[in-house]
Order: structure tokens, then sequence, then C-alpha cells
């Protein structure tokens, strides 16, 4: 598997984020912590940490990040994706991940919604295609009142928190994995580590909004 493409895949889809709110101008409350995205705990399944290039990351300019990849040594690993934004900039464009992949290399065979892993509803998903490896992506935004599926809802959700003057925290996640022969069992491995990824933002979340307090 190629780790550095889908670093810079998953990397991508976070510029998705850069995203929603960026010309909103109200100064919103800001976390004197990091929301701590290292501490994220989802059991005892293996993991590794994987650095992003710095260069990349400065032109992310999220405040935290993290690229993980669960059962590693697995044929069909979980990677996931995060990147905090605890204030929203201004001068980025909108994008969304269904224009980063084929940028980055990989075409998009199917975009579909799969059962959501948590609450009711679904989440937007792509099955992407590098020529090598097909994998299934699942992708969500998640801010202290809601997740959102949708950059264009996202950016409704942050401007109101604007106008409220609440913060603008957003957390982008994404969770992917091989297609490989079977797709159920595919988003059965994505649905089980986005329950608990959802999971632990929102604990971060709350832990957060006591620094805030």
């Amino acid at each position: 598997m190629d780790r550095s493409r889908a670093t810079i895949t998953t990397a991508a889809m976070l510029s998705a984020m850069a995203l929603a709110g960026h010309a909103i101008r109200a100064d919103p409350p800001r976390a004197t912590t990091p929301i701590g995205l290292s501490d994220l705990s989802i059991g005892e399944r293996a993991f590794v940490d994987e650095a992003l290039d710095a260069d990349f990351l400065d032109v992310l300019r999220a405040r935290e990040v993290l690229f993980r990849i669960y059962d590693p040594d697995a044929d069909e690993p979980v990677w996931v994706f995060l990147g905090y934004f605890d204030r929203q900039k201004e001068g980025s464009q909108v994008h969304s991940p269904r224009h980063c992949y084929p940028g980055a290399g990989w075409n998009i065979e199917q975009e579909l919604r799969v059962p959501a892993a948590w609450r009711s509803g679904e989440l937007p998903a792509l099955i992407v295609n590098d020529g090598t490896e097909r994998r299934l992506v699942c992708f969500w935004y998640q801010t202290p009142f809601a997740i959102e599926d949708d950059v264009f809802r996202l950016k409704l959700s942050l401007t109101k928190q604007a106008l409220m003057r609440r913060p603008q925290d957003v957390v982008f996640a994404s969770v992917s994995t091989p297609v490989g022969d079977s797709m159920e069992r595919a988003t059965e491995r994505a649905a089980t580590i986005a329950r608990q990824v959802e999971g632990e933002v929102g604990r971060l979340y709350a832990s957060l909004a006591g620094d805030r307090s």
C-alpha cells in the first residue's frame, strides 16, 4: 500500500474543510488549549500514527491534525484522518473531497451514502481507485453543536455560530479502508471506527468547553 499517497489524499480532503466560514469576519472565541486529537482513544485496536509533510501542514494551517492507521499490519487496515480548525480563516476557496481525490491521483468510481454509524441518517462516501487499490472513504464535518455531511451546510452552520458569537470549531473526519472483495465488510469496518471517532471527538469538544468557560 502506498502510504505517502494515502497521506496526500487524506490531507487533500482536509483542505475541503479549510472551507466554510472563510468569508466570516467575526472574531470567534478561541480555545487557549488545543483540542487534543492525539488523545483520541478507541479501544485496544493496534495503530500507528503517521506524520504529514511539514510544507503541506504549513499550507493547511490546521491547529491540529491526526493521521492514524488502525490494524496497520492487516490486509485491510483503516485510515483515520482528522483536522481541527479552531478558527475559520479568510481567503480560502471552498473545496470538496470530490474534487481533491482526482487531483491526488485517485479516480472516483462512485459517490454514495452509507448508513451513519451514529444517530439516524447517512454519511457521504466515495469509492476511489488509484489503479492498484479500491477504497471506501467516509467523511463528515463535526462541530461542537452538530455533525454536517456537506460543506455548504457547514458554511451555513458556521455563519450562524459567528453571528451568535459562538465558537466556529470544526473537525474534519475521514475514515477509509480497502474495499477488497466485499463492500459490506468494508462498510462495517469503516462504520465501527467512525462510530468511535465521532464519540471521541465529542468527548474532546466537551473537555475543551471547560477551557472556554
